[in-house]
C-alpha cells in the first residue's frame, strides 16, 4: 500500500473537523492582522523593546498554537497522530521560545532561525497536500510556497533585514497555516462524510 492509499483511508475520523476550522480560522485572522499591522505600523514597540516590531506578538502566537498542538499529541488516539503532531508542537514551542526569550537582543540574530523555521513548516505543508491529494491542495501548495519563498528572502536579506520583515513573514506563515487548517478541516469533513454515506 503506497502512501496516497494511506492517506485516502480515513484514519483521521475520529478528527472533530470543527475544532481545526475554529483553530485555523483564528490563525488565518490573527495572522493577516498582524501581517497588516506589520506593514502600516512596523516601528511599534513592544515589551518596551525598539526594532523587533510585531515579532514578540509572532512569537507568543506560534507557542500558543504548539502548545495546542502538543495537547492535540497527548490527545491523539493514533501513533501516527501522536507523533505528527508531537513534532510540529515541539517545532513551535522550541522556535517561539527562542524567539520570545530572544527580545532586547539583534533582530538579526534570528534571521537563520525563522529561515529554517519557513522553510521546514512550508516542505511539510507540500508533502501533506501532496500525500492527501485533498480537493484544495492548489491552495495548500501555494501557501506551503509562499512560505518558502520568504524564509529564502530572510536569508538572502532582501528587502531588508529588520525586524520588521521577520516580523512580517512570520505573520504570513500563521495566516498561511491558518489557510493550511481550514483546508485540511473540511478535507477532513468531507471523508467524513463519504465514510458516513457508505455505510
Amino acid at each position: 500500500m503506497n502512501l496516497r492509499e494511506k492517506f485516502s483511508k480515513t484514519e483521521y475520523v475520529g478528527t472533530d473537523w470543527r475544532r481545526l476550522l475554529i483553530r485555523g480560522s483564528l490563525m488565518l485572522l490573527i495572522g493577516a492582522g498582524l501581517v497588516v499591522a506589520t506593514v502600516f505600523k512596523h516601528d511599534v514597540i513592544i515589551m518596551q523593546v525598539r526594532d523587533f516590531s510585531w515579532l514578540p506578538v509572532c512569537g507568543f502566537v506560534v507557542l500558543a498554537v504548539g502548545l495546542l498542538e502538543c495537547f492535540d499529541a497527548a490527545l491523539a488516539k493514533e501513533l501516527g497522530d501522536f507523533f505528527l503532531n508531537l513534532q510540529n508542537g515541539v517545532l513551535d514551542v522550541a522556535v517561539a521560545s527562542l524567539i520570545i526569550f530572544s527580545i532586547g537582543d539583534d533582530p538579526a540574530r534570528l534571521s537563520l532561525l525563522i529561515t529554517a523555521f519557513l522553510i521546514v513548516k512550508g516542505i511539510f505543508r507540500l508533502t501533506l497536500a501532496y500525500a492527501t491529494q485533498m480537493p484544495a491542495n492548489v491552495s495548500t501548495s501555494v501557501g506551503a510556497g509562499v512560505s518558502i519563498i520568504l524564509g529564502l528572502l530572510i536569508w538572502l536579506e532582501w528587502p531588508s533585514s529588520a525586524g520588521w520583515f521577520l516580523a512580517f513573514c512570520l505573520s504570513a506563515e500563521i495566516g498561511l497555516r491558518g489557510w493550511s487548517l481550514i483546508m485540511f478541516a473540511f478535507w477532513i469533513k468531507a471523508q467524513k462524510e463519504r465514510e458516513s454515506a457508505s455505510y
